[in-house]
């Protein structure tokens, strides 16, 4: 028997938008390093990689090429393309990272499908941040050029574009996994929160133009699994309420109910933190395993309880 740790990377940890692909591909060696860690101790991993700046970037490239006549992609196929680019890129340096030291050592990357709900209320208010980040003095200049575009301040850091990001109900490709580590050692599986489908009648599907959050996608996958550990990786070590503020408070644990209450509050914004703490009730509410939020520098103090927020039952 083992353990499975399912980890959620952010598309940010590997690209801002416009990082060049040398460039992202050292990152992915960063993100290498972390499986690493939890492959030494004893986990199968399952990685679940985020991709709103590069999706971004995809669909502004499928637009660019109408100027030679290249009929775009839309959004849905953008997510196909990304979650390829980045599983390689991640996959490549998984392998070259353990490898050398086990060789039996064995990466899958599966392009997954996932479904979502068609009058889920997230079509009709867009909350998913793609792309670069543009400055203030920049946004007008955006909404002349694209003017069907929605347009959000992104903590801070400037504005975004936001697209519909509804909620994933079922993860086509999880019930592979698990057989699949009869021989595989990591998965990386539902990337960017996987391509967006819906159900039809006579159970058919269609693509659908969305990006569903990462970490929503991950906790499905988790629960799937049955993962004994499930780590929701971001820019900072611990979860914190009041952001910004000067009552600004560090949680190092935080109940179901506690973690609730907070997101009634509207603690944690819908673009950035709030994905990461419904995906912890979920996972932890289904499994009664700890879900633990921290950034990559930490996961093994994590790991370990030293480190970050740990959500529990």
């Amino acid at each position: 028997m083992f353990d499975i740790a399912v980890v959620a990377i952010g598309g940010n940890a590997l690209s801002d938008g416009n990082t060049p692909p040398k460039e992202q591909l050292k990152r992915a060696y960063q993100a290498a390093k972390l499986i690493e860690i939890l492959y030494k101790e004893g986990f199968k991993v399952v990685v679940v990689h985020g991709n709103g700046p590069q999706v971004g970037m995809a669909y502004l490239r499928q637009l660019a090429g109408l100027k030679e006549n290249i009929h775009p992609l839309n959004l849905a196929l953008c997510d196909a393309l990304t979650q390829a680019e980045i599983g390689t890129m991640l996959e490549l340096a998984i392998i070259n990272t353990i490898n050398k030291k086990n060789p039996d050592f064995e990466v899958l990357t599966i392009v997954s499908q996932v479904e979502v709900l068609k009058d889920d209320p997230g079509f009709d208010n867009p909350s998913k941040p793609v792309g670069p980040f543009y400055s203030e003095d920049e946004l007008e200049e955006i909404k002349e050029k694209f003017p069907d575009w929605i347009m959000k301040e992104d903590a801070g850091r400037g504005y975004r574009r936001v697209v519909p990001s509804p909620k994933p109900v079922k993860v086509f490709s999880s019930h592979i996994i698990s057989d699949a580590f009869k021989r595989a050692d990591v998965i990386i599986a539902g990337g960017g929160g996987g391509i967006p489908v819906v159900r039809n009648k006579g159970n058919t599907f269609e693509l659908v133009d969305a990006v569903i959050d990462k970490d929503r996608t991950a906790s499905l996958i988790a629960k799937d699994v049955r993962a004994s550990h499930f780590f929701l990786l971001t820019g900072v070590p611990h979860v914190l309420i009041n952001f910004g503020k000067e009552n600004e408070e560090i949680i190092y644990k935080m109940s179901v109910k506690e973690a609730k209450r907070f997101l009634s509050e509207g603690q944690f914004p819908a673009g950035s933190m709030g994905p990461k703490i419904e995906a912890s009730i979920d996972f932890v509410e289904a499994t009664s395993n700890e879900a633990i939020i921290t950034n990559s520098e930490n996961i093994l103090k994590a790991l370990k309880g030293e480190e970050g927020t740990r959500i529990y039952k």
